[in-house]
């Protein structure tokens, strides 16, 4: 299953969960009484399981990669942010600007 499904599916096994848990509180119990802090408790940690079982996107690297390529003029490359660039084998007339903001 592709982690985008799976978040999917967790999120709306969760929001059922949640839902089910809600409606048999309020048939079974009174506020405050123990069985409404069991199924409190008990949704809490369904939640919190559902949630850990949802996968997160691992930290891609960032690279730019400027390879094989004559330029009459200059090149820039700029970044919002830690990046790997790369320039290679270039024939470039002008200036090389690297640049990474932050």
């Amino acid at each position: 299953m592709s982690p985008v499904v799976q978040r999917f599916v967790g999120a709306v096994g969760a929001v059922v969960v949640a839902a089910v848990v809600n409606v048999a509180t309020g048939f079974l119990t009174d506020h405050g009484s123990t069985r409404w802090w069991v199924s409190a408790a008990v949704l809490l940690v369904v939640g919190v399981a559902v949630q850990w079982w949802l996968p997160t996107a691992p930290a891609q690297p960032r690279i730019q990669s400027i390879e094989d390529n004559t330029v009459g003029g200059s090149v820039k490359q700029r970044s919002p942010g830690p990046t790997e660039q790369k320039a290679r084998r270039n024939d470039i007339r002008g200036d090389l600007e690297q640049r990474q903001d932050g």
